[in-house]
């Protein structure tokens, strides 16, 4: 063949960038030179009623393609090739998907498509698992040698389809390598990871266990609250941590809520953070929001002398503050330890010193987060000042 030197090339790029992180805009541009196509755009949805998404191009500004998913993101979605459902590794070309008399009614011809000289192309779909859809688009503004265009693409597709699963793939294993989740099954709260649209991305085995209806509730599409001002002030919160994990500025640092229990028993102590920015592409979900739910009616047990390992805490300093976590009040810690609320109140000035806080919630976050507080089998522990 002509430039099988190059096409082979290409399929090595193809796959090297699915093993990386960088912007995949120069493989996107290599590719369109390569098949003659004037413009390319890599485009995702998670959900096809709320239309496409960009997550990169080349040979369009990113204005333009924010316009596109704007106006006509779900005109965008044409994914039946030959009347049937496009399948990864696929493509085609503009008939193909809907008739030049069909699409020539459709405001996305004659707003988008031939102001931008892309009305003629082609299209690659490299996942399409239901609720997530990849694919690439191609355009230019004449019909090109497509012979030559199909011959190449027939042998490009298959290649840029399992890369993008293995790339894909590799992001499922990092988010958990990151989430640590041996250890977060071991915690004695409830962990759920949302995803960047607030859905379900990950729980431990606790939240699994626990969270099926007395006030909170875990399913596929998120963590939802039974009343409704609750449920109202959970998903703002979400969103506001979700809206802060995609901020490089990162102004949002979580909040802390109160969810009642239509049982009787004592509400649940929830704290919501934001994730670090990760990077995202081709589709792949990313994590962007922690929840940590915790049940004051259940028993902390070993955490009294991990706390104290972790923070250098006393025995009392711990129970104080691990009853700030549960969301008692020093009133009802003081009272289980048989001490005064005055006595309560100055070992809780000292644990604020330990952990750098001065604030009851701010003291629950920290413990939240750390890591050191999940139980461990068999450890040890060596004599503490009581």
């Amino acid at each position: 063949m002509e430039d099988a030197t190059q096409l082979n090339a290409l399929i090595g790029d193809i796959y090297t960038a699915a093993l990386a992180t960088d912007d995949p805009t120069p493989l996107l541009r290599r590719i369109s030179e390569y098949l003659g196509f004037e413009a390319c755009a890599l485009v995702t949805t998670r959900n096809r009623n709320v239309g496409a998404s960009c997550n990169a191009s080349w040979g369009l500004d990113v204005a333009t393609c924010e316009r596109a998913e704007r106006d006509f993101g779900s005109t965008l979605l044409f994914t039946r090739l030959n009347g049937r459902e496009i399948q990864p590794g696929e493509f085609g070309f503009d008939g193909e998907f809907v008739s030049e008399a069909e699409m020539r009614k459709e405001p996305v011809y004659h707003e988008f498509l031939v102001p931008n000289r892309i009305q003629h192309g082609a299209k690659i779909c490299l996942e399409n698992s239901g609720d997530r859809l990849i694919f690439v688009n191609f355009g230019q503004p004449a019909v090109g040698d497509r012979r030559r265009q199909k011959q190449l693409l027939s042998m490009l597709a298959p290649h840029w389809a399992r890369a993008t699963r293995i790339f894909l793939k590799l992001g499922q294993i990092d988010v958990l390598q990151h989430a640590h989740s041996d250890a977060a099954n071991l915690a004695p709260f409830a962990i759920v990871i949302l995803d960047d649209t607030g859905a379900l991305y990950l729980a431990n085995r606790k939240a699994e266990q626990s969270l099926r209806s007395d006030g909170l509730a875990l399913l596929h599409n998120g963590l939802h609250a039974a009343r409704d001002g609750e449920q109202q002030r959970l998903q703002q919160a979400i969103r506001a941590a979700i809206a802060s994990s995609k901020s490089a500025a990162g102004a949002v640092q979580g909040a802390d809520l109160c969810i009642s229990r239509p049982s009787g028993r004592r509400s649940y102590q929830v704290v919501v953070t934001p994730l670090p920015p990760a990077t995202q592409q081709w589709g792949q979900r990313r994590p962007a929001a922690a929840v940590v739910i915790f049940d004051p009616d259940e028993e902390m047990g070993a955490s009294i002398e991990r706390c104290r390992d972790v923070f250098g805490f006393t025995r009392a300093e711990a129970q104080i503050a691990l009853g700030i976590m549960q969301g008692r009040s020093l009133e009802q810690i003081a009272s289980a330890q048989g001490n005064a609320v005055a006595t309560a109140r100055n070992l809780l000035k000292r644990v604020y010193v330990k952990t750098g806080v001065n604030r009851q919630s701010e003291l629950a976050r920290v413990m939240l987060h750390s890591p050191l507080l999940l139980p461990t089998q068999g450890s040890s522990h060596a004599e503490r000042p009581h």
